[in-house]
């Protein structure tokens, strides 16, 4: 769930405006703080393999940890980020709709594990990168063209046995 002192907009507004956003009292001096060296690891993640990652920074920690999970979700469905970090004094979450859930999943414990938002935010987008190719969309591949492969070939096994009853 959403807690209702979350303004949404506005944190999807950030992450249109540059992939990174703030939220709390502090906000300001964190933009101040933060920003450029949280820009450099969305801007390597984009150029490199990770695909577009957005990264929320609140500081303040929501009464359940999971309502972080939740925030990360819907603001990757408002911004069509591939992956979207949010990060707070007492948690965080990852969501992905590019990477596989046990390559997020892995990334983030390393992530939550760094109190430096900016290397944890470093690591993420190395660990993301690292992961190697999908293996589900790489099988996928592989049976589709063994389907067309057969599919053929029984095209023309059945044409040649046409031609030679005839």
């Amino acid at each position: 769930m959403i807690p209702a002192d979350v303004d949404m907009d506005d944190l999807a507004r950030q992450l249109n405006e540059d992939s990174v956003a703030f939220a709390g009292l502090n906000a300001p001096q964190m933009e101040v703080d933060l920003q450029p060296a949280l820009l450099e690891a969305t801007t390597r993640a984009a150029d490199g393999d990770a695909g577009s990652v957005g990264v929320v920074v609140f500081d303040w920690t929501p009464g359940q940890a999971a309502d972080l999970r939740d925030v990360a979700q819907d603001l990757m469905a408002a911004t069509g980020l591939d992956t979207v970090l949010v990060r707070a004094p007492g948690g965080g979450a990852a969501v992905s709709d590019i990477h596989s859930r046990s390559v997020v999943e892995s990334a983030q414990a390393t992530f939550l594990a760094n109190w430096d938002y900016v290397g944890a935010t470093h690591g993420f987008v190395d660990d993301l990168a690292s992961s190697g190719p999908n293996w589900i969309a790489v099988a996928v591949a592989v049976v589709a063209f063994l389907a067309i492969v057969c599919a053929v070939t029984a095209l023309s096994v059945r044409s040649a046995l046409r031609a030679r009853l005839t």
